[in-house]
C-alpha cells in the first residue's frame, strides 16, 4: 500500500470516528468534512464540490465596495458586506457625513435580494434612528456596463419581517444611474480593489 493510500486511509478512519462521536449541527463543520472528503480521497472534483457548496452560501454581495448615487463618479462611502447563509450577516456603511451599521438577516442571491434590520437597541448606529429593530428590503442587480459592480434599491423601510419578506420589488431598472428608485438614482456598489 503506497504511503498516501495509508495516510489518506488513516485520515478517513479518524474523521469517521471523530463524526460518529459527536452532534453536528453546525454548517461549519458541515463544509469542513465537505473539504476534508475531497483532500482525503484526493479527488479533485470532491474538493470542488465542497468549495463551489460552500460558495453557492456565501452572499454575492459580501466584500468591500466604493458606493456612489447612480452615475456619480465621487464615493464618499464604503460599504462593507458579510453574510452566509444560515447566519446572521452585517452591512456597515461608512460615510464622509453619516455611518450606519445593519443585521443583515437573510438574503436571495438568485432574487437578488437581501433583508436587513437595524439594530435593536442602539438603532442602525446613527443618532435618532426611529426604526430600532425593525426591517429592510433591498433588491440589487449586476451593473451590466462594469464588472464587479452592482445597482441596489431600498423599498422597503420600517417594516415588521413578515412585511419586509413579502415586499415586492417596486423599483424600475431601465435607467439606475439617474431614477427608478423610488424616484431617485440607484446606489451602485463597485468592489474596492
Amino acid at each position: 500500500m503506497k504511503q498516501t493510500n495509508r495516510f489518506a486511509l488513516i485520515m478517513l478512519m479518524l474523521f469517521l470516528v471523530s463524526a460518529c462521536s459527536r452532534n453536528d449541527k453546525d454548517d461549519g463543520s458541515k463544509a469542513d468534512k465537505n473539504l476534508l472528503i475531497g483532500l482525503i480521497t484526493g479527488q479533485n472534483s470532491g474538493i470542488a464540490s465542497g468549495q463551489a457548496s460552500e460558495l453557492s452560501k456565501d452572499f454575492v454581495l459580501n466584500g468591500r465596495w466604493n458606493t456612489f448615487t447612480g452615475n456619480g463618479t465621487t464615493s464618499t462611502q464604503i460599504t462593507t458586506i458579510l453574510a452566509k447563509t444560515g447566519q446572521t450577516g452585517i452591512q456597515l456603511d461608512d460615510a464622509t457625513t453619516f455611518s450606519s451599521c445593519y443585521v443583515i438577516v437573510e438574503f436571495n442571491n438568485t432574487e437578488g435580494s437581501y433583508i436587513t434590520q437595524n439594530p435593536e437597541n442602539n438603532g442602525a448606529c446613527f443618532t435618532g434612528d426611529t426604526n430600532r429593530g425593525r426591517y429592510n428590503k433591498v433588491f440589487f442587480f449586476a451593473n451590466a456596463g462594469r464588472a464587479n459592480s452592482y445597482w441596489s434599491c431600498t423599498v422597503a423601510f420600517g417594516k415588521t419581517l413578515a412585511e419586509a419578506r413579502s415586499q415586492t420589488d417596486t423599483s424600475t431598472r431601465t435607467s439606475p444611474g439617474t431614477t427608478g428608485c423610488s424616484g431617485f438614482a440607484f446606489s451602485r456598489l463597485e468592489l474596492r480593489q
